[in-house]
């Protein structure tokens, strides 16, 4: 593996929250924020998911969230739904 050693200023942060209902369903709110090259106008990411967690029992849960992109600049149309099903053995 190559490293590349560079002087590039990136920056990010994320913030989330979550709360578990009586029902097994756990609604969801996150915010990404991201960009690159700080150098360079316009090309920062922002990322905001709504989404659920439902749990089956203590092994089981479904994910399903929705990931809404937004780039500064060239708004692409990227967004996505993204279900997932995780089981614990």
């Amino acid at each position: 593996m190559e490293v590349h050693e560079g002087s590039i200023n990136r920056s990010g942060f994320w913030a989330h929250a979550l709360y578990m209902t009586p029902w097994n369903i756990q609604p969801i709110v996150k915010y990404e924020s991201y960009d690159p090259n700080n150098d360079v106008d316009k090309n920062a990411q922002d990322v905001i998911t709504f989404g659920f967690n439902y749990f089956f029992n203590d092994w089981t849960r479904l994910q399903l969230n929705y990931l809404y992109k937004a780039e500064e600049g060239n708004e692409i149309s990227n967004d996505e739904i993204l279900m997932q099903l995780q089981v614990k053995f």
